[in-house]
Protein backbone atom coordinates (compact mmCIF):
# COMPACT_ATOMS: atom_id res chain seq x y z
CA UNK A 1 0.00 0.00 0.00
CA UNK A 2 1.12 3.57 -0.99
CA UNK A 3 0.01 6.51 0.72
CA UNK A 4 -0.57 9.76 -1.95
CA UNK A 5 -1.54 12.98 -1.55
CA UNK A 6 -5.07 13.23 -3.66
CA UNK A 7 -4.81 15.95 -6.22
CA UNK A 8 -8.11 16.93 -8.87
CA UNK A 9 -7.96 13.84 -10.41
CA UNK A 10 -8.88 11.57 -7.71
CA UNK A 11 -12.02 13.75 -7.41
CA UNK A 12 -14.76 11.14 -8.75
CA UNK A 13 -13.10 8.41 -6.87
CA UNK A 14 -12.79 9.99 -3.39
CA UNK A 15 -16.56 10.79 -4.19
CA UNK A 16 -17.29 7.42 -4.57
CA UNK A 17 -16.08 6.43 -1.94
CA UNK A 18 -17.48 8.99 0.36
CA UNK A 19 -21.18 8.23 -1.28
CA UNK A 20 -20.81 4.81 -0.14
CA UNK A 21 -20.50 5.77 3.08
CA UNK A 22 -23.05 8.11 3.77
CA UNK A 23 -25.35 5.34 2.27
CA UNK A 24 -24.40 3.27 4.93
CA UNK A 25 -24.61 5.44 7.35
CA UNK A 26 -27.31 7.77 6.61
CA UNK A 27 -30.24 5.20 5.72
CA UNK A 28 -33.06 7.91 5.56
CA UNK A 29 -31.80 10.70 3.43
CA UNK A 30 -33.69 11.50 0.63
CA UNK A 31 -32.13 10.43 -3.01
CA UNK A 32 -33.15 13.92 -4.22
CA UNK A 33 -30.96 15.69 -1.95
CA UNK A 34 -28.10 13.59 -2.98
CA UNK A 35 -26.53 15.76 -6.06
CA UNK A 36 -26.54 19.05 -3.18
CA UNK A 37 -24.36 16.61 -0.60
CA UNK A 38 -21.73 15.86 -3.71
CA UNK A 39 -21.70 19.42 -4.57
CA UNK A 40 -21.24 20.22 -1.13
CA UNK A 41 -18.43 17.38 -0.26
CA UNK A 42 -16.44 18.56 -3.22
CA UNK A 43 -16.73 22.16 -2.62
CA UNK A 44 -15.30 22.00 0.86
CA UNK A 45 -13.68 18.35 1.29
CA UNK A 46 -12.07 17.72 -1.75
CA UNK A 47 -11.48 21.38 -2.86
CA UNK A 48 -10.53 22.79 0.31
CA UNK A 49 -8.85 20.63 2.20
CA UNK A 50 -5.51 18.54 2.34
CA UNK A 51 -6.26 14.79 1.20
CA UNK A 52 -4.44 11.83 1.83
CA UNK A 53 -5.28 8.47 -0.01
CA UNK A 54 -3.86 5.00 0.34
CA UNK A 55 -3.46 2.80 -3.45
CA UNK A 56 -3.70 -0.95 -3.23
CA UNK A 57 -1.00 -2.66 -4.15
CA UNK A 58 -2.39 -4.18 -6.95
CA UNK A 59 -3.60 -1.87 -9.78
CA UNK A 60 -2.79 1.44 -7.68
CA UNK A 61 -6.94 1.77 -6.61
CA UNK A 62 -7.17 4.52 -4.05
CA UNK A 63 -8.69 2.41 -1.37
CA UNK A 64 -9.34 4.48 1.57
CA UNK A 65 -8.75 8.66 2.42
CA UNK A 66 -8.41 11.15 5.30
CA UNK A 67 -9.40 14.74 5.02
CA UNK A 68 -7.61 17.25 7.48
CA UNK A 69 -7.86 20.76 7.94
CA UNK A 70 -5.27 21.00 9.93
CA UNK A 71 -4.57 19.23 12.87
CA UNK A 72 -8.58 18.02 12.39
CA UNK A 73 -9.34 14.56 11.20
CA UNK A 74 -12.52 16.32 9.12
CA UNK A 75 -13.28 12.98 7.75
CA UNK A 76 -11.67 9.52 7.42
CA UNK A 77 -13.23 6.87 4.88
CA UNK A 78 -12.32 3.74 3.44
CA UNK A 79 -13.93 1.92 0.73
CA UNK A 80 -16.06 -1.31 2.60
CA UNK A 81 -13.83 -3.63 0.25
CA UNK A 82 -10.84 -2.31 1.90
CA UNK A 83 -12.23 -2.30 5.33
CA UNK A 84 -10.59 -4.34 8.08
CA UNK A 85 -6.33 -4.32 6.35
CA UNK A 86 -5.39 -1.59 8.48
CA UNK A 87 -5.91 1.01 6.05
CA UNK A 88 -7.40 3.70 8.68
CA UNK A 89 -4.75 2.72 10.93
CA UNK A 90 -2.28 3.62 8.21
CA UNK A 91 -3.83 6.73 7.73
CA UNK A 92 -4.03 8.45 10.81
CA UNK A 93 -0.36 7.43 11.96
CA UNK A 94 1.19 9.40 8.92
CA UNK A 95 -0.88 12.38 9.54
CA UNK A 96 0.30 11.84 12.99
CA UNK A 97 3.77 12.57 12.42
CA UNK A 98 2.73 16.22 12.53
CA UNK A 99 2.09 16.76 16.05
CA UNK A 100 -1.49 16.79 17.74
CA UNK A 101 -4.36 15.81 16.36
CA UNK A 102 -8.41 16.38 17.04
CA UNK A 103 -11.36 14.50 15.96
CA UNK A 104 -15.13 15.07 16.58
CA UNK A 105 -17.43 11.96 16.85
CA UNK A 106 -21.20 11.62 17.93
CA UNK A 107 -22.01 9.64 20.78
CA UNK A 108 -24.61 7.92 19.14
CA UNK A 109 -21.34 6.18 17.87
CA UNK A 110 -19.65 4.31 20.23
CA UNK A 111 -17.28 1.96 17.88
CA UNK A 112 -15.83 4.85 16.31
CA UNK A 113 -15.41 6.20 19.42
CA UNK A 114 -13.67 3.20 20.63
CA UNK A 115 -11.50 3.04 17.43
CA UNK A 116 -10.17 6.28 18.37
CA UNK A 117 -9.54 5.44 21.85
CA UNK A 118 -7.57 2.50 20.45
CA UNK A 119 -5.06 4.79 18.80
CA UNK A 120 -4.54 7.33 21.46
CA UNK A 121 -7.02 9.66 21.67
CA UNK A 122 -8.16 11.25 25.06
CA UNK A 123 -11.73 13.01 25.54
CA UNK A 124 -11.50 17.06 25.67
CA UNK A 125 -14.76 17.91 25.77
CA UNK A 126 -18.40 17.89 24.37
CA UNK A 127 -20.91 19.53 22.56
CA UNK A 128 -24.01 18.16 23.14
CA UNK A 129 -23.80 14.90 21.78
CA UNK A 130 -20.34 15.57 20.07
CA UNK A 131 -17.31 14.65 21.32
CA UNK A 132 -14.43 16.66 20.75
CA UNK A 133 -10.67 13.81 21.30
CA UNK A 134 -7.49 15.00 20.82
CA UNK A 135 -4.13 13.41 20.47
CA UNK A 136 -1.15 14.63 21.41
CA UNK A 137 1.86 14.40 19.47
CA UNK A 138 3.95 11.81 19.62
CA UNK A 139 6.56 14.15 20.82
CA UNK A 140 4.47 15.22 23.75
CA UNK A 141 3.81 11.07 24.09
CA UNK A 142 7.22 10.04 24.35
CA UNK A 143 8.98 12.64 25.73
CA UNK A 144 11.72 12.53 22.31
Amino acid sequence: MQIITCTEEHKDRLTEMWLISVHRTLYDLDPGDIEGYVHLFQENIVDKMELHGVRSRFGGELTGFIAMNGPKVELLVVHPHYQGQGISDLLLEHVAKRGELVVDVTEQAPDVYEYYQRLGFIEAGRSGTTLHLIRPSLIEQTGA
